[in-house]
């Protein structure tokens, strides 16, 4: 699911040429926007779904971690498909406990380790609403228009300044703490981040 929908971008202000602005490039601007905000965030803001295979622990508590890009699985809602070492165990899910911080701690037994490991299959949903909240929404869009006018932008996407009959302008850049470059979005996402700070 995404964060907006190609009415309300449309809707927005100089998106109404349908020549110009082709429902496919709003359609790809909404989710690479929705990518942004999840990636950045740590976080959905919807139950999404989630499905990998990853390492047993050996103990009650198990680490729900992205095996391809190591980004912890935050706000797990439900486990809906679990087996461990080739069994099924989604009928026991019942008394887990599921944490915000991507744990899943079971009553009884253990996620069993089994060498070379990716012994646990698991799928579920998580995010931390259920609901997309309306300042997400407004950083989607944005950002999704922001997206479809730049295909027609004769600016340079790595300019850092341009001159004009106007003068000179300085153009607002991307960055670890700004991932837009856009003030009003990058204020939405940093207040709604949900990372934990980098470990070296």
């Amino acid at each position: 699911m995404a964060y907006t929908t190609l009415a309300i971008v449309r809707a927005m202000d100089g998106m109404a040429d349908d020549t110009g602005f082709l429902d496919a490039t709003i359609e790809t601007a909404i989710l690479e926007a929705t990518l942004l905000i999840d990636e950045y965030t740590g976080t959905s803001f919807e139950a999404k779904a989630f499905s990998f295979t990853i390492d047993g622990s050996g103990t009650a508590r198990l680490t729900l971690v992205d095996p391809f890009d190591q980004r912890r699985v935050l706000f797990p809602r439900s486990i809906t498909a679990i087996t461990v070492d080739g069994t099924n165990e989604v009928a026991e899910v019942g008394d887990w406990a599921l944490f915000p911080e991507g744990y899943v701690i079971r009553d009884e037994g253990s996620f069993t380790y089994t060498f070379p490991g990716r012994n646990v299959v698991i799928a579920g949903t998580a995010g931390i609403t259920t609901t997309v909240p309306e300042d997400i929404a407004l950083a989607a869009r944005t950002l999704a228009r922001q997206y479809t006018l730049d295909t027609l932008s004769r600016v340079d996407d790595r300019a850092v300044m341009m001159t004009t009959e106007l003068g000179t302008i300085r153009l607002s850049q991307p960055g670890n703490r700004y991932p837009t470059g856009m003030p009003q979005v990058d204020a939405i996402l940093n207040r709604n981040n949900h990372r934990g700070p980098s470990v070296a």
